[in-house]
């Protein structure tokens, strides 16, 4: 028995961090394929929980970033070196699986290219699907039956198809029913205590946060029009704005309403800066059209606000309405003017909410659990099971 623990021990030392857990088994070199880590969006979000959560290391990931910011020609030039690092890779390494991670339209096309050529080397895949708009862009093809049937084609003869929620999951199996689909939710770090100190009772203000993109999808100017009903019946609130995009839209939209006052524009939000406003929001708020499965909204549940958001993409899966958080149709102005309303007047309401909201994020979301998921992902995809 000594003798056996010795030999794992060292054994353990020659692979580093591959061999984790006792019991794991050990795969070669892994190729994860995606936007760069440090680009903006919810993609980067979840390859950077992945490096940072230690999974590089255990399934020893070589990482490829096919996406970067800028022009068309930065775009392309970018992926062209993608495909030429993988090919590269798959003929000099052993690599045994490739992992994609899939938004809609080009996005779709150029890792379809990459897991072709994965195919052709003989090494498993996995297509790991994030836009909450791809149903939508399954369904039409973006050209017809033949692009719909290339479409079809890529996840099913991918090893693995990785969706984000189980209504995802029910889609896509009927959409290709070869496929084999698993659900693995996006990770979330959790603080390790709740996080207290935020506003008091009804009548003292407090703080709504909204963290995104800011566009029209994001349903960035419906939170506009019903704060300006929100704030002739609730006084004292701040709203707080963190992103990129429709920025002079907005702040116009915000002075054409007459809110200006109430509005506090962020700019991008990462990091510390993050943690920050998360912490001190009393209610997060995505007022979504489409979603897949927002990280903005795991990360507002594990800090402790309470959450307003729209029943698309993967959120029913993630909460339940007047459990986890209020929900609110995409589009109603005056349904999400009433919850916020109802929030800032019951303290007591948005403390149950943000506790319950908590209590499932640990369970469902903790990186930790999510990793142990795509590890076991890995294993049964490395071995062919």
């Amino acid at each position: 028995r000594a003798r056996a623990s010795i030999l794992a021990a060292a054994s353990r030392r020659r692979l580093g961090d591959a061999a984790i857990r006792p019991g794991s088994s050990v795969i070669g070199v892994t190729v994860m394929v995606g936007t760069d880590p440090a680009m903006r969006g919810g993609i980067a979000s979840v390859v950077s929980a992945y490096r940072d959560g230690g999974f590089f290391e255990w399934a020893r990931v070589h990482y490829i970033a096919s996406h970067v910011d800028g022009g068309a020609l930065a775009k392309t030039w970018r992926f062209l070196c993608a495909l030429v690092s993988l090919t590269r890779t798959l003929a000099v390494s052993r690599v045994s699986l490739v992992h994609t991670h899939v938004s809609s339209k080009g996005s779709f096309w150029r890792k379809a290219l990459l897991l072709w050529v994965a195919r052709r080397f003989g090494v498993p895949t996995i297509c790991h699907l994030h836009s909450g708009g791809f149903a939508d862009f399954a369904a039409r093809g973006w050209g017809g039956p033949v692009l719909r049937a290339a479409i079809r084609s890529t996840l099913e003869s991918s090893s693995a198809v990785v969706v984000l929620s189980e209504r995802w999951a029910a889609w896509a199996r009927e959409f290709a029913p070869l496929s084999r689909v698993r659900v693995i939710g996006n990770p979330v770090q959790v603080p390790s205590q709740p996080i207290e100190g935020r506003s008091g009772g009804p009548g003292e203000g407090g703080r709504v946060l909204y963290l995104g993109l800011v566009c029209e999808a994001k349903g960035c100017f419906d939170l506009l029009r019903a704060w300006s009903m929100f704030r002739s019946r609730v006084p004292g609130w701040r709203l707080a704005i963190g992103g990129n995009g429709e920025i002079d839209r907005l702040l116009a939209e915000a002075r054409r309403l007459g809110i200006a006052e109430d509005i506090e524009y962020l700019g991008w939000v990462s990091g510390a800066a993050k943690e920050r406003e998360l912490s001190c929001a009393d209610v997060f708020v995505l007022p979504s059209y489409k979603e897949g499965m927002p990280v903005s909204i795991l990360e507002a549940m594990a800090h402790g606000a309470a959450v307003i958001a729209t029943p698309v993409g993967g959120v029913p899966d993630m909460m339940v309405p007047n459990v986890h958080g209020l929900w609110f149709e995409p589009g109603e102005v005056a349904a999400l003017a009433q919850c916020l309303e109802r929030l800032a007047g019951s303290p007591d309401l948005r403390r149950r909410l943000s506790q319950a909201a908590r209590e499932r994020v640990l369970a469902h979301y903790r990186t930790e659990t999510v990793l142990d998921g795509l590890k076991s992902l890995y294993l049964e995809v490395a071995q062919g099971r």
